[in-house]
């Protein structure tokens, strides 16, 4: 197939509040969708501009995610941004050198999503 792109990546979420601030105030993603809201419990559908494609969240879940998906984030500083996620109470690993011998930290957000950052 020619001209194939991402164009979204959903996450089912239990925990709406939690996953946009994670993914908006820790990670920076720009929120596409709603508008700004003062609480964001009760949104089913809740989008962020993720460069190429979007990152939306869909609520209702009923169940905790598998593990056998991950989102890779390339940061600027990937020391930096490893400590800011640490401080921010988020659970990463330690920095080492993947296949490719370049660095990367995996880590998991609120949910239970996995997700690396390069």
């Amino acid at each position: 197939m020619t001209g194939t792109s991402i164009n979204q990546i959903i996450l089912f979420v239990r925990n709406m509040a939690a996953e946009v601030h994670f993914y908006r105030d820790i990670m920076g993603l720009e929120l596409r969708f709603p508008g700004a809201m003062e609480d964001y419990s009760n949104a089913l559908w809740v989008e962020f501009d993720a460069g190429g494609c979007s990152l939306a969240l869909h609520g209702g879940a009923d169940e905790a995610p598998s593990q056998q998906h991950q989102i890779v984030f390339r940061v600027d500083d990937l020391e930096r941004t490893r400590n800011e996620l640490l401080n921010a109470g988020i659970e990463i690993g330690e920095i080492r050198l993947l296949e490719d011998g370049k660095p990367a930290a995996k880590g998991i957000d609120p949910e239970g999503h996995p997700f690396t950052i390069r």
